[in-house]
């Protein structure tokens, strides 16, 4: 079974990974605060615009106190409108620190995936230069063997050798005796034939 690559630090990386998420959740949290806080600054600076046009309208039709009810109105329509442009900065600033949040929690998930990546590739390398090592080893175990083996059948084979070169010997040497006794033997039996044609013309 193949070895299975463990990170040391992937406890770290999955706390950064739901710190980045819960950040991102915050930003998208903070830009809906944002965008509500300019809804209503919106809907206040529209009410101001009509509520300006009408008073104008007053004015030309010559209404005093209809004029003096509407710049009442614009008055405090002013304050309300200061009001929420303040809480709109102030919507805009927590926006702005969680998006700054996001990008340290980002770079922080970064960091620590690069670290990983690097880690997996050195491992990979490691666990390559461990197969190479066990597959040179079979090689040359298995040259090894070969090896032996060739060696015993060359060892084999000079012994059949040195056996055949000895039978070859030993067949030669007796051979050699047995034409040495051929040879005796004649020499005996022409002697023999010499001296009894001998002995047959000597008188009785």
């Amino acid at each position: 079974m193949a070895a299975k690559f463990k990170y040391r630090l992937q406890k770290v990386l999955d706390m950064r990974v739901k710190r980045e998420d819960a950040v991102k959740l915050e930003v998208a949290a903070r830009k809906r605060e944002r965008d509500t806080e300019q809804a209503v600054l919106d809907d206040l600076k529209e009410r101001e615009t009509n509520s300006q046009r009408q008073m104008n309208d007053q004015l030309a039709a010559g209404r005093t106190a209809d004029v003096q009810m509407s710049n009442d109105y614009l008055g405090a329509l002013s304050d309300k409108i200061k009001a929420q442009e303040a809480k709109l900065k102030a919507a805009e600033t927590r926006l702005q620190e969680s998006e700054a949040e996001h990008k340290k929690a980002q770079r922080d998930l970064e960091i620590i995936k690069k670290h990983k990546e690097k880690s997996h590739e050195r491992w990979r390398a490691e666990e390559k230069r461990l197969e190479d090592l066990k597959l040179e080893e079979m090689v040359s175990n298995m040259n090894a063997l070969k090896q032996r083996k060739a060696l015993e059948e060359l060892a084999q084979d000079e012994e059949y050798e040195e056996r055949k070169a000895q039978a070859e010997a030993l067949a030669q040497s007796m051979l050699g005796e047995s034409a040495w006794a051929q040879g005796f033997l004649q020499t005996a039996y022409q002697e023999a034939d010499r001296l009894n044609a001998l002995n047959a013309k000597r008188p009785s």
